[in-house]
């Protein structure tokens, strides 16, 4: 949530109005999911 934050943060620098959307998949029986996905992402960026 902290990254959603600091995004809305960041966008909203450049006008009086934010709107975002949220979407999340919880599947019963995985875990760490969103770890994962974080650390997916961050790898991706570093790779730019």
């Amino acid at each position: 949530m902290d990254v959603i934050k600091r995004a809305s943060q960041a966008v909203g620098e450049g006008g009086a109005r934010v709107s975002l959307v949220i979407k999340a998949d919880i599947r019963p029986g995985h875990t760490g999911e969103l770890d994962g996905k974080v650390e997916r992402v961050n790898a991706k960026l570093q790779q730019d």
